[in-house]
């Protein structure tokens, strides 16, 4: 008998087998990589989205665009992932996650097409990924926190491709002094960005924006008799209905004379005093409920001078707290002076449509707010996400103190010296190596592409540049289109990005090329195919 396997599947599964399997797979990875690759660099093109409502978005942000793209295909959105947990990790290089994983696998694509059997091949990524964050890691420039100048370069950097990029020193010096506040020792500022509260509001244009040391809220006061404007704010924070309690059960309650009404209504408001009275004792002029504020309390609230706002979102009142320095407080009895926060004024105002509550002032603050103002709705909503991105690039060099410089630099470098690696090693893992070492230039390939320059002729430039270790910053910039030391020219970029992409296009890939099958249930679609 003979012993071939015999697989028993499902009438209409369909299969497709070995390299016609790999190459789906790929062909349709590469196809995500050639959406947004016109977008890398400052001389990058934008793409226009349309969704099913018809609102159209115009963005150049790697990021944003694979997040709007409605993907079927099961190996494209393993490419998607990739790009999204780069962004959640560095705030940034999306776009060239996916254009170094994608030419990972074309360059597997063409070895296999030789014949070349995958394992060899995923071996030989494995040991130029170790070797490549090897020599990283050895390569990159130590800075301290204090290092200003590098964080503004860092973060320009960030900038160049963005529509932000003519205000970007303006950005980056903003951007910085906000990282600054929230910034703590413990290394963890990356997970604080958070804290950074852009708000968006109509103005003349973008460089009207501006820091707050405090925090900017979308709520309107309680009562409309309550203060505008307090100064030196005592603040309670709370997560407690200012209310008349109600039973949890029906109850009813007889009253037989005109006295006994007044002497019930006479408790009722004994409750609401009470807790004014615990307010006032603690000179507290501003109150910040989670909770519900009834308009009868809202009314006695503003007779006294004091503001408040209600049903403020676990955000925003976990900003406030950072901001102003107060405890959460759920019994209103217990609260004390040690629970309160203060802020140097507080503004009821309007922005466009919108209400809004400014604490400001605030002493040490460990949330700020960014009043993001310009002309138009898509404007603001482009620049919002650019200085997103910005706030964490800072934030991840703040914790990680490394940077490299950018413009290909980093890539031409890691490329050539992986090139010398490739031959200590014997075997078909050297042609695997090789071929990492080509996927690493496709970086800085895109970037000449996008800046309209000759490929091959600035690619050779490039290499040669690189003779010694000295020369290891030499890069392109594509604003000037000159070749020479980014790292001088201040461009430069978080090392713990190029870490991540190395790593993950390597993972990505290796994953990919040991897939020999695609099986699909009957009624769906091969996951290589679009």
């Amino acid at each position: 008998m003979s012993n071939v396997p015999i697989i028993i599947l499902k009438e209409g599964t369909e299969e497709v087998r070995e390299k016609e399997a790999r190459k789906q797979n790929i062909t349709a990875m590469v196809a995500i990589a050639e959406t947004v690759r016109s977008t890398l660099g400052p001389k990058g093109m934008s793409k226009m989205l349309v969704d099913s409502m018809g609102d159209v978005t115009i963005t150049n942000d790697g990021a944003e665009i694979l997040k709007n793209l409605d993907i079927e295909n099961i190996a494209a959105n393993m490419m998607v992932n990739v790009a999204k947990s780069i962004d959640e990790d560095i705030g940034d290089g999306t776009t060239s996650a996916v254009i170094f994983s994608a030419a990972l696998l074309n360059n597997a694509l063409e070895l296999i097409e030789q014949d070349i059997h995958p394992k060899p091949i995923t071996h030989g990524y494995k040991l130029a990924s170790d070797k490549t964050l090897e020599i990283l890691k050895e390569i990159a420039e130590k800075i301290s926190r204090d290092d200003n100048e590098i964080l503004k370069n860092a973060a320009k950097t960030a900038m160049n491709a963005k529509d932000i990029a003519p205000l970007k020193d303006f950005f980056a010096d903003l951007a910085l002094k906000a990282v600054k506040h929230i910034a703590d020792d413990d290394e963890k500022t990356f997970g604080k960005v958070g804290n950074v509260k852009i708000v968006k509001a109509p103005g003349k244009s973008l460089r009207e924006t501006e820091l707050i040391n405090g925090v900017y809220i979308q709520k309107e006061k309680v009562n409309t008799m309550m203060p505008t404007l307090l100064k030196d704010a005592k603040i309670a924070v709370i997560r407690r209905k200012l209310d008349v309690k109600k039973t949890e059960f029906d109850a009813q309650v007889r009253i037989s004379s005109p006295s006994e009404i007044q002497k019930f209504l006479d408790q009722e408001d004994k409750i609401l005093l009470d807790y004014l009275k615990i307010f006032k004792d603690l000179g507290v002029n501003m109150i910040v409920n989670s909770s519900d504020i009834s308009d009868k309390f809202g009314a006695y609230l503003a007779r006294e001078g004091i503001a408040g706002i209600k049903n403020v979102g676990e955000s925003d009142y976990k900003s406030i707290m950072k901001a102003v320095g107060a405890n959460l407080v759920d019994d209103i009895a217990s609260l004390s002076e040690n629970d309160l926060g203060f802020a140097e004024k507080i503004v009821f105002e309007k922005l466009g449509d919108d209400e809004y509550t400014l604490l400001s002032g605030c002493k040490n603050p460990k949330s700020v707010s960014i009043l993001l103002k310009g002309g138009l709705d898509k404007i603001l909503s482009t620049a919002e996400v650019s200085l997103n991105d910005v706030l964490s690039v800072i934030a991840k060099i703040l914790d990680t103190k490394t940077v490299v410089a950018g413009g290909g630099a980093i890539y031409i470098e890691l490329a050539k010296r992986i090139r010398a690696y490739a031959n200590e090693i014997g075997g078909k893992e050297q042609l695997a190596v090789n071929a990492f070492a080509l996927a690493l230039e496709e970086i800085p390939k895109t970037l000449i592409k996008n800046a309209g320059l000759e490929e091959i002729e600035k690619l050779t430039e490039l290499r040669a540049a690189h003779k010694t270790d000295a020369d290891k910053w030499i890069g392109i910039d594509t604003i000037t289109n000159a070749i020479g030391d980014n790292f001088k020219k201040g461009i430069v970029e978080p090392a713990e990005l190029i870490n991540h992409i190395v790593k993950s296009g390597m993972e990505l890939a290796n994953l990919i090329l040991r897939v020999d099958r695609i099986i699909s249930s009957k009624g769906t679609k091969p996951a290589g195919l679009p």
